[in-house]
């Protein structure tokens, strides 16, 4: 399914001027009367410097330990909403760059979503980007994930990990369906050839389906004509599908009454009515607003959110 997407926390310091004698509490030595010196002796003169250094020194240590139980608290609100066993994989992959960071990633976001054997092998990277954006996404009959060039060299690490978790959200949502009870290869199928068929009908460059469709309007053929396209395009996809997704459709089924399962049917529906994202990358409120996306996006930008957090928090 085609994609593209495109806290600050500030710790207050602490305000503390050493060298301001109303930091230091003053120190008045009782004397007896008629008798009081001049000045003050030397024994006395370093019994005072010696307070005051002491007082100074106690100063620079309780700053030094504020300022330390600040940045523990501060890191410590930041990891609090990301799981234990996330923070590991994130720590796993904060040094790495380019290719090799995509690739780590990738690897830990499947393990972790539970999809390893069903998700993609990896994260391919193909063909140069859009007028306007990064483009690529999940394909749905093929099992894939691919995006432009610009994935690596436009994006930084956070928008990395969003993106992937995204398309993969997809990858799990696409895989249910055919993993549940009820839910045929065809009827896979048959709910997406309704919104690719009306996409090919709106799409300016597909002159070749635009052409026939036209001609079959004029010859009053015109549902006939849509007839046989739902029903040879639903043949040839339903024979992918059962090509690329021969390890998910060999798993144990989801019940249908199950949790998943009820949502995988309730994917169906959404997937029947999926409107894609536009010639430049632009995403109308029917494709923002259809559950899949919803779902989709909220789990990448709650991915994206958690890492950029973990990297705050280990470099406070």
């Amino acid at each position: 399914m085609p994609e593209i997407r495109s806290a600050n926390v500030g710790i207050q310091p602490y305000q503390y001027v050493r060298k301001n004698p109303s930091n230091i509490r003053k120190v008045s030595i009782p004397v007896e009367q008629n008798n009081q010196p001049k000045g003050m002796s030397k024994g006395k003169k370093i019994t005072i410097a010696t307070v005051a250094a002491a007082l100074l020194g106690i100063g620079a240590v309780v700053i030094t330990r504020g300022r330390a139980a600040a940045k523990a608290a501060q890191k410590a609100k930041l990891l609090a909403d990301i799981p234990p066993e996330l923070q590991t994989r994130f720590s796993a992959i904060k040094d790495l760059k380019g290719k090799e960071f995509v690739d780590k990633a990738y690897s830990e976001l499947v393990e972790y979503m539970g999809l390893k054997g069903v998700a993609p092998k990896e994260v391919a990277i193909k063909n140069t980007d859009g007028l306007l954006c990064v483009t690529g996404g999940y394909n749905f009959i093929d099992n894939t994930i691919e995006f432009s060039e610009g994935f690596l060299t436009k994006l930084n690490k956070e928008r990395q990990i969003g993106l992937m978790a995204h398309e993969l959200r997809h990858c799990k949502q696409f895989t249910d369906m055919l993993r549940t009870e009820g839910i045929t290869v065809e009827k896979y199928v048959e709910s997406t050839v309704k919104s690719m068929m009306e996409e090919a009908k709106n799409n300016a460059l597909n002159f070749q389906y635009q052409a026939a469709y036209n001609k079959a309007k004029e010859q009053g053929r015109l549902q006939e004509f849509l007839a046989n396209v739902k029903k040879q395009w639903t043949e040839d996809l339903s024979k992918q599908v059962r090509e690329n997704y021969k390890d998910v459709l060999a798993m144990p089924k989801i019940k249908a009454d199950s949790p998943e399962g009820i949502k995988a049917h309730e994917n169906l529906k959404a997937m029947s009515e999926y409107v894609g994202l536009g010639f430049l990358g632009t995403g109308s409120d029917a494709y923002r607003n259809n559950p899949l996306e919803v779902d989709a996006y909220a789990f990448g930008d709650k991915m994206n959110e958690m890492f950029q957090k973990f990297i705050q928090a280990v470099n406070i």
